[in-house]
């Protein structure tokens, strides 16, 4: 398999002087942050923004999200987004926080390989939540807690950081409480996790569901009901809308070609790529690409 480079920009931890976290004030005085304003970019690590004030518009995926106050916005390694008013009517104020998968992992390995986005995707994938007054009030609380840290070198600082970290995806988990109670208990939940981690990790070179059953130790069946009664859609979805993701990704970012990306993303047949992008997106992928 050829490898294919994206002509979007991997902005680094380290670039940004990200060892383990950082947090930022949303002002564009603030030291590097013209580096996240930018045009379309990656980040090789998680960043998670609370908005206090103003308004914006970013993109994330193809898709555009208007910020307003209130606003908790989560996006993962490997996303593609940016800003698309890059001079907004009302200038957006707030927190940016930016830590890497391995600051949780290092003192609780059980979230190694944990990501954000699949708890979003499990609490009906999405990424943007309008927060209450109550729940506003805690995300303050706990990101101002976080500046406090970073401001200077305190005794235990990263068992401090890491635990502020978890409590605010703990407070994500209960914004959407009412689902969870219905589901968090289910075996059925755990199943559906398992299977949007395996999807995340192999859609590349494992592109049948039973497959995946298999790697989990379940029927076909079970796992395509686990996954409808959790997320709506079946078993097949989900992997096929990863592939379409990753499709779109490189057809829009990349000079690639059509038959490059097709191998990349598991189709051996670049023709039948062809008909399967057009039959999902109502275009052929050179068409798409142009749109793009």
């Amino acid at each position: 398999m050829s490898m294919i480079t994206n002509r979007i920009p991997i902005i680094p931890g380290d670039m940004l002087q990200i060892s383990d976290f950082k947090v930022f004030s949303l002002s564009k005085e603030e030291e590097n942050l013209e580096l996240v304003y930018q045009g379309l970019h990656r980040h090789d690590c998680f960043e998670m923004f609370w908005v206090t004030k103003g308004q914006g518009t970013v993109r994330i995926d193809f898709q555009s999200y208007t910020l307003s106050p209130n606003t908790l916005v989560l996006i993962s390694p490997g996303q593609i987004h940016g800003w698309v008013d890059e001079n907004p009517v009302q200038e957006v104020e707030g927190y940016m926080l930016i830590f890497s998968s391995e600051l949780m992992a290092r003192q609780k390995p059980e979230l190694a390989g944990w990501s954000p986005t699949m708890l979003f995707e499990m609490m009906g994938g999405n990424s943007f939540q309008l927060l209450n007054e109550e729940q506003a009030f805690i995300f303050n609380e706990l990101f101002r807690l976080l500046a406090r840290e970073q401001a200077k070198v305190q005794k235990d600082q990263t068992i401090a950081v890491r635990s502020y970290i978890e409590l605010l995806l703990i407070e994500m988990s209960r914004i959407e409480d009412h689902w969870q109670q219905s589901h968090r208990e289910e075996a059925g939940f755990k199943l559906s996790r398992q299977y949007l981690l395996a999807v995340e990790m192999h859609f590349r070179s494992t592109t049948i569901v039973s497959e995946y059953a298999s790697m989990l130790y379940v029927t076909s069946n079970h796992l395509n009901d686990s996954i409808k009664k959790t997320l709506g859609i079946s078993a097949s979805d989900v992997l096929r809308d990863r592939q379409l993701l990753e499709a779109k990704r490189l057809l829009s970012h990349s000079k690639a070609q059509v038959d490059e990306i097709a191998s990349h993303i598991g189709f051996r047949d670049s023709s039948y790529f062809g008909r399967w992008f057009k039959k999902n997106m109502g275009m052929s992928p050179t068409t798409f690409r142009k749109l793009n």
